[in-house]
């Protein structure tokens, strides 16, 4: 399993040959323009590396002059000797971090869909496996009606898709360039100003912007936001295989075989580790999705404050989706089903998860209201003496008058009571491979 680090994207390094990549564009476009000489702008483009540029002459600028893209054309004008006079040309620092930061999401993105993707996977092999797994099925966190485990693993397998397409759906705000100078109105390029932005979006596999200024934030927040709603999920399922996972359920089980110490002072336990992280992580980045909306509002026509927040707001959500996402996988690979257990706690409370597979049995000879309040009679009854349900229900005349014993207890088992709970895992498993092929 890759493992994703804040390094990867944001180090230093990366930002800087962002930057660069950015550089060596517009020079392409402008050189194809007329803008600036032909072979100026192919000399700059062949010098836009990292490698070629003198990086600690680079990093005594930077702290000399205190703006990092300013030191940066300069050292990538000298490196590229006479068309040195042409680099940076019509363009403003904001306009390349800006353009940079595109240029690094589009990876994050690309890598970020291929993590939920083999997440999906993951799920739709489970959900396919556990089909037919029989189970309880828990409404506020009580006894509801037979479900399966794949069943359950469809629920997830909806929701992240969801998230896939929102995250899918935003791209086209996101990759946006805008390149209008200083301000955003092309006072450098003049008329040529905006059909450059057009090519040099073009150019770097970008949408052009109808609007070219510098203090448009919203995107970045809603990306952000987005990415929080990945910890709404993991979070979700996280809960589930937690509460799953207790002494008194015993459904789930994280295995990492005999060598892993559950407790230091309790030899007989076996705590589950990844899922408990993965919980802390969703959690961190579902505050962090909604932290997007505290972030200052940019004032007038530029403001480096909320630049300077976005940026890190977006390192550190970026950082945690990836956590919360390679987490989630560990979890689920991980993950041990007794599904022995499942069906003992089915069946355990078979008659009263089966109440209404009886009920609208019953409907159909008596009205749906009636045979609801005789069931529920029942019920209470059975609660308060003891006595089995299916004893109580067959001694009211309802029943007598309608339902022989036999068709109660066919009525009454859990197994025959599960719903379309196969056949929409099934479905949904089958939907997640095939919306996430190209990933494999």
């Amino acid at each position: 399993m890759a493992i994703y680090t804040r390094k990867k994207y944001f180090s230093q390094k990366r930002r800087w040959q962002s930057w660069l990549d950015v550089e060596a564009a517009l020079a392409r476009v402008l050189g194809r323009e007329g803008i600036i000489p032909q072979w100026a702008a192919c000399k700059i483009a062949e010098t836009s590396k990292l490698e070629q540029l003198d990086k600690k002459a680079l990093r005594k600028e930077v702290k000399r002059t205190m703006a990092p893209v300013h030191a940066l054309a300069c050292e990538l004008a000298k490196a590229s000797g006479e068309a040195g006079g042409w680099v940076h040309w019509g363009a403003t620092t904001q306009n390349i971090i800006d353009a940079g930061r595109l240029l690094v999401l589009r990876d994050v993105q690309k890598d970020l869909k291929h993590q939920l993707a083999l997440v999906l996977n993951c799920f739709a092999y489970l959900a396919d496996k556990h089909a037919e797994t029989s189970m309880v099925g828990r409404t506020n966190r009580q006894q509801a009606l037979p479900i399966t485990f794949g069943f359950k693993i469809a629920s997830w397998i909806d929701e992240f898709l969801r998230i896939w397409d929102q995250l899918e759906e935003c791209e086209e705000r996101l990759f946006e360039l805008r390149f209008g100078g200083a301000i955003g109105a092309f006072h450098s390029l003049g008329e040529a100003g905006p059909d450059i932005s057009i090519r040099l979006a073009e150019e770097l596999g970008l949408r052009p912007a109808r609007y070219e200024g510098r203090v448009q934030v919203d995107v970045l927040m809603e990306y952000v936001s987005r990415l929080g709603i990945i910890g709404v999920a993991a979070y979700r399922v996280a809960s589930d295989l937690y509460q799953m996972m207790q002494s008194e359920v015993g459904e789930l089980a994280e295995d990492f075989g005999a060598a892993v110490v559950g407790s230091s002072t309790m030899p007989h336990k076996s705590n589950p580790k990844l899922v408990v992280r993965l919980i802390a992580n969703a959690n961190r980045l579902r505050s962090l999705g909604a932290g997007a909306y505290s972030l200052t509002p940019p004032s007038f026509e530029g403001d480096s404050v909320t630049n300077r927040e976005m940026q890190k707001q977006l390192q550190d959500t970026v950082e945690c989706a990836f956590c919360v996402i390679l987490g989630l996988q560990k979890v689920i690979d991980s993950l041990s089903v007794n599904s022995n257990s499942m069906t003992k706690r089915l069946v355990s409370s078979g008659k009263e998860t089966s109440m209404e597979n009886v009920m609208m049995h019953l409907a159909k000879l008596i009205g749906r209201g009636a045979a609801h309040d005789v069931l529920h009679e029942a019920i209470v009854k059975s609660r308060t003496n003891g006595k089995p349900v299916d004893e109580i229900l067959l001694s009211q005349p309802e029943f007598r008058n309608n339902i022989e014993k036999e068709t109660l207890n066919h009525l009454l088992d859990p197994e025959k009571n599960i719903g379309q709970s196969v056949r929409i895992a099934r479905q949904l498993a089958a939907t997640a491979r095939e919306r996430t092929s190209q990933f494999k």
